[in-house]
């Protein structure tokens, strides 16, 4: 039994460190609905409900957050006209909108109100869609696809389609995987961008190839962090693609029409090209045609369409140029609907601005919120330490993180670990018997997310900080 639970929280850990790589969100939304992940693993769900998007078993819309019906989740993901969660075992489940059969299973309904589960995988780190496909990615850095295959996006050398299950693709160590509406991208460990399916309109290089039917190397980088296409499962004519590096640089191509790649005089931009930001990023959401970054400082900037005022700054429209979400610091996560954003404090608050037609920002009867407001918070969304199962209020300090953090403790606790947003152990405490606190040197870290780890008996509990810059922009 000892064993079991051993092996159980080394699996814990790896989960929470595979959902940072992958740029884990704890809010999403489409353009009806809000979905919010708590720090318990509960799913919280609000807005127009017509699609079954609250998960709740019902179609009935609710302007208070429902809890979804799903079990304890790590990940979340929005689709176009759903939700995907995953558990901690590697599990997906998913609500809402069905469309084409793009889960490959075809006795489900095209609305499904209650989360079900995908059976024939576990192990899942995370999951993306298309158009009528789903691109999953397991933790051992393997690639499956189900749903239609008219454009080779299963990557296996054919255009058959499975009516059941998923296609495994020939590639791997792979870290991250994002699409546009028929084509798939996939980052591997090595930095190198790889893609195959549609190549209608370039997306994946200037021939005249309509698709590919094995993944194909685009380009190199020093190394991925994060990525975002119509992954988020907002569904525009292409995609627009963006890869953020470990550099914290953001590389993009693909539709431009409103200048969500932030390249200016550009419907269509061909080729991944470097934009300047003000800072590095470290996470990085968008929705239908605006993109929001997280930078190392904690602000929020954006840029794209802002007719919902989704840019979270009213005095701009459509802009090439980030421009900084207004009133908002010490970020620590971030989120998009379609034309939404919502963002994460490090004290646990939590904002959003943009679309409000359904109520996904609050009860105000205003269609549009141009700067961010708050919202109620349904549960806890930044982790506290676990004391007998009660989570109290004390977090790890100085916030924002700079040099030195100071991590608390509770009597009992035999170990405490740091870890990079790379899976990298960066320090290891035993502490005493007495120790009321461990402090780490973050001074030689790079500015970034690091999650800790606090072992006491058989509780393993984590807490997601940042490391700001001490330059602030």
């Amino acid at each position: 039994m000892m064993m079991w639970m051993i092996t159980r929280q080394v699996c814990l850990i790896v989960f929470v460190l595979s959902a940072l790589v992958a740029n884990a969100q704890q809010i999403t939304g489409s353009g009806r609905h809000a979905s919010i992940l708590c720090v318990d693993g509960a799913v919280f769900s609000w807005g127009e409900n017509y699609d079954g998007l609250l998960g709740d078993g019902t179609m009935t819309p609710s302007q208070e957050a429902v809890r979804s019906k799903v079990p304890p989740s790590t990940r979340l993901i929005g689709r176009h006209d759903g939700v995907m969660a995953i558990d901690v075992d590697g599990r997906v489940y998913t609500w809402g909108g069905i469309t084409g059969n793009q889960f490959g299973m075809p006795s489900w309904s095209i609305t499904e109100p209650l989360p079900l589960q995908v059976p024939y995988l576990a192990g899942v780190r995370t999951a993306v869609t298309g158009s009528r496909i789903v691109v999953y990615l397991s933790i051992d850095g393997r690639v499956f696809v189900s749903g239609v295959n008219s454009r080779a996006q299963y990557g296996n050398g054919t255009t058959t389609r499975l009516d059941s299950g998923c296609s495994l693709v020939p590639i791997d160590s792979v870290v991250s995987v994002f699409c546009d509406l028929a084509t798939v991208f996939a980052a591997r460990a090595d930095g190198s961008v790889w893609a195959w399916g549609s190549n209608q309109e370039n997306q994946i290089d200037s021939s005249t190839n309509l698709y590919y039917d094995k993944p194909r190397k685009m380009f190199q980088t020093p190394g991925v962090a994060l990525t975002l296409g119509t992954s988020s499962g907002f569904m525009n004519v292409f995609g627009s693609m963006r890869v953020v590096t470990v550099d914290g640089d953001v590389w993009v191509w693909g539709q431009n029409d409103k200048n969500q790649l932030g390249v200016s005089d550009m419907k269509r931009v061909k080729v991944p090209t470097k934009i300047t930001l003000p800072g590095k990023v470290i996470a990085i959401t968008g929705g239908l045609y605006h993109t929001v970054v997280l930078l190392e400082n904690g602000t929020v900037w954006t840029w794209g369409d802002n007719g919902f005022g989704q840019l979270g700054n009213p005095y701009y429209n459509n802009t090439a140029e980030p421009v900084k979400a207004i009133g908002l610091a010490n970020v620590v996560a971030i989120g998009s609907g379609s034309f939404s954003s919502y963002a994460i404090m490090r004290d646990g608050t939590l904002h959003g601005w943009g679309d409000n037609t359904y109520r996904q920002l609050n009860r105000d009867d205003a269609p549009r919120q141009y700067t961010a407001v708050p919202l109620p918070v349904p549960c806890g969304l930044v982790s506290g330490v676990a004391v007998d199962g009660q989570k109290t209020t004390t977090q790890s300090s100085p916030s924002p993180v700079i040099d030195i953090l100071t991590v608390p403790i509770v009597e009992g606790t035999t170990r405490v670990e740091i870890f990079s947003i790379e899976g990298r152990t960066v320090n290891v405490v035993q502490p005493s018997f007495t120790d009321s606190m461990v402090r780490f040197d973050l001074s030689s870290e790079s500015p970034g997310l690091y999650t800790i780890v606090r072992t006491r008996g058989n509780v393993v509990t984590t807490e997601l900080v940042i490391k700001y810059s001490s330059r602030r922009w």
